[in-house]
């Protein structure tokens, strides 16, 4: 069956929707409601210029320091300039090195430091060494953050439309974050469906201590491609933050993954894989706004010796309007020993499309 009377047949039927379609819908309405009041904008943050900031301090990320105030709204100020802030509500913040604080802020006279007075306090924290800063805010709808990317290409010569679509949802506490991601390719040429590739996962961490973390994940995944029906899979292990600077996060992860895997015409198989992913993230959040991401991953199978599975993606997004982006994605799936003797042993593509996101 090609992928228009699919479509139409989805249409037709709401229960048939496909994930992607209601992750598209859900985004928004997180990112809208509820509409809480504001807190007072006590807090003060002093810049390089003498400028005196009365705002409400909401984050420090990848950077920037995110502020309300009641003259200009939000606004995004470059943490290399600031020289002070100063609040009595209670915040969570981590250094380089992957220590977490919890408190309020106290500017320390004559010096680019800031005390954190709380449960997990800091007699002076040096601004070049903090990389995360973050209000505790009393509705579970504002630790929320995602991005959705959006694609479509058309060759005429070949007759062939391909749509992408990609999204992530995710939540994040002191200690815990977890996160749900949905990557989708279809694809037809002169009528027949020749790509359908979908990955549904849902991972969570962990912090421990310092920079050492715990880390799961489910997933879900198809792919026309390489004849894979439908695969299962569940992976737990340790991971490790090489690096984490206001410019970039290196994370390495070990783990064992058991999977139930199924293709076209094949019988269902049970594997047992070794985890080892290298995720590195690099980002500039000012003139212009854009971020890369890299992750690699490798899974030896312990069930079937010789087999090797590998994943590589990459997306760099530039910022054109704000929160608004122009996206590059590439990706690669390999697979040495795939268990259909008919089906490729890799599928990549490369994809544009228009990506936006909220609280990132």
């Amino acid at each position: 069956m090609g992928v228009s009377s699919r479509w139409r047949g989805t249409h037709g039927d709401r229960k048939g929707w496909p994930f992607g379609r209601w992750f598209l819908l859900l985004l928004p309405v997180i990112s809208l409601t509820p509409i809480l009041p504001a807190r007072e904008k006590t807090d003060v943050v002093v810049l390089k210029n003498g400028d005196r900031i009365r705002c409400e301090i909401k984050s420090l990320a990848r950077g920037m320091l995110t502020v309300k105030t009641d003259s200009m709204s939000t606004v995004d100020i470059k943490w290399q300039d600031v020289v002070s802030i100063d609040s009595t509500f209670l915040f969570t913040l981590q250094d380089s090195q992957g220590q977490t604080y919890v408190g309020s802020l106290q500017a320390i006279d004559g010096s680019p430091q800031v005390k954190v007075t709380g449960s997990k306090p800091a007699d002076g924290l040096m601004h070049s060494n903090v990389v995360s800063i973050q209000a505790i805010e009393g509705h579970w709808s504002k630790r929320l953050s995602g991005s959705a990317d959006l694609g479509y290409d058309y060759t005429k010569a070949s007759d062939r439309t391909q749509f992408n679509f990609s999204g992530d949802l995710a939540y994040r506490t002191e200690v815990y974050s977890g996160q749900l991601t949905y990557t989708s390719t279809l694809g037809t040429s002169n009528g027949e469906k020749d790509a359908d590739r979908k990955i549904t996962t849902i991972t969570g961490t962990h912090q421990i201590k310092g920079k050492w973390l715990v880390y799961s994940q489910m997933s879900h995944e198809k792919n026309f491609q390489l004849q894979l029906d439908r695969r299962f899979s569940f992976l737990g292990g340790p991971g490790y933050r090489i690096a984490q600077s206001n410019r970039s996060l290196v994370t390495v992860i070990g783990a064992t993954a058991f999977t139930r895997e199924s293709y076209y015409g094949q019988d269902l198989v049970i594997n047992a894989e070794g985890f080892i992913g290298l995720d590195t993230q690099f980002f500039k959040l000012y003139s212009p706004k854009f971020d890369i991401v890299n992750q690699l991953v490798f899974l030896p199978n312990f069930t079937t010796w010789g087999r090797l599975r590998a994943e590589f993606n990459s997306k760099l997004r530039i910022e054109l309007l704000k929160d608004f982006f122009v996206s590059f994605t590439f990706f690669d799936s390999f697979d040495s020993r795939p268990p259909s003797a008919t089906a490729a042993k890799n599928d990549y593509g490369f994809t544009t499309g228009l990506s936006w996101s909220f609280r990132r």
